[in-house]
C-alpha cells in the first residue's frame, strides 16, 4: 500500500524512507488520442500528470537525490477525456488558462495535491529513468491504474505545465 503522509511527503509502497514533494506538472499532446508518456496495454492518453518527489531522509538535495537510483519518486496519473463539466483538474487549470502557452510554471505555496488524485490508488511500479532530459535513471515510477477525468478543451495545444511548492 501506498500511504500519502501529508500534501508533502511520500512513504511506504515500493518505497523505502520518505520522499518530499518537489513539484508536479503535466505533459500534453495536441490532440485528444495521445500526450501520456506512458502507455497501458496499447491506449495512449491524452496527458499525464507527473507528482516529483524526492529522497529527502537520505540526500540533502533534490540535485544530489537525482544522482542516485532511489533518489526519485514520481507518481503518474493518466488523463482520459470524458466530461465537460470541472473536475479538479480542469479548476486548477481554469485558474491559469489565460496564461498558459507551450510552457508554464508558477509557485504555490498551499495547495491540496489529493484533489487531482482519482479515489482509487491501486498502482504499478518500476525502477526507470526521467521521461526528459538529462534522462538519468533514478526514478521508482509509480503509476496510478485509474486514470483521472478531464475535458478536451483542457487537452488542446498544450504541451507542459510545472508547479513548484
Amino acid at each position: 500500500m501506498l500511504i500519502f503522509l501529508c500534501v508533502s511527503v511520500l512513504g511506504e509502497g515500493p518505497l523505502i524512507g520518505y520522499y518530499r514533494l518537489r513539484q508536479f506538472h503535466f505533459h500534453w499532446g495536441s490532440s485528444d488520442k495521445d500526450g501520456s508518456e506512458h502507455v497501458i496495454d496499447g491506449q495512449e492518453y491524452p496527458a499525464e500528470l507527473h507528482i516529483v518527489h524526492w529522497n529527502a531522509q537520505k540526500y540533502p538535495s533534490f540535485n544530489e537525490a537525482m544522482k542516485h537510483p532511489d533518489g526519485l519518486a514520481v507518481i503518474g496519473v493518466l488523463l482520459k477525456v470524458l466530461c465537460t463539466s470541472p473536475t479538479p483538474v480542469i479548476l486548477v487549470l481554469s485558474a491559469f488558462t489565460s496564461t498558459i502557452t507551450s510552457t508554464f510554471r508558477t509557485f504555490l505555496s498551499k495547495f491540496n495535491l489529493s484533489s487531482l488524485l482519482p479515489n482509487d490508488r491501486n498502482y504499478w511500479t518500476y525502477q526507470g529513468s526521467l521521461t526528459t532530459s538529462p534522462y538519468l535513471e533514478c526514478v521508482t515510477w509509480i503509476i496510478l491504474q485509474e486514470a483521472i477525468p478531464i475535458s478536451s478543451d483542457q487537452v488542446c495545444n498544450r504541451n507542459s505545465i510545472l508547479f513548484t511548492l
